[in-house]
């Protein structure tokens, strides 16, 4: 019984690795997804080249409208779907360091 007990202690600590690996690796939450897909959408709408010559007020009233014109797309809910099905943890922290919308593509796929 000793002897159990001191292999179930010795191997607690790889057991709360391993969950902690799975738990840092699984899937991206919806929240995640949400989040990841905003970047992205916001990265494309601020390299529109359209948006140069308006004011900060209009400027950003614009890409509020082109946000949510985005979101309203039919494709949007099944990439949103899609990504909490497939996307890791490691690819949305990896998306979410991006600096432009094509490394953020390339952590994803």
């Amino acid at each position: 019984m000793l002897r159990r007990v001191s292999r179930l202690l010795l191997a607690a600590p790889a057991l709360s690795l391993a969950l902690t690996l799975v738990a840092c690796n699984g899937k991206a939450t919806r929240a995640q997804c949400a989040e990841m897909l905003d970047r992205y959408v916001d990265m494309t709408i601020s390299g529109d080249p359209t948006l140069a010559d308006l004011s900060p007020e209009e400027s950003r009233a614009a890409r509020e409208m082109k946000r949510a014109l985005r979101k309203a797309e039919p494709g949007y809910a099944r990439v949103e779907n899609q990504c909490e099905s497939e996307i890791s943890k490691r690819e949305y922290r990896c998306a979410m360091k991006a600096p432009t919308p094509e490394t953020w593509q390339a952590c994803i796929d």
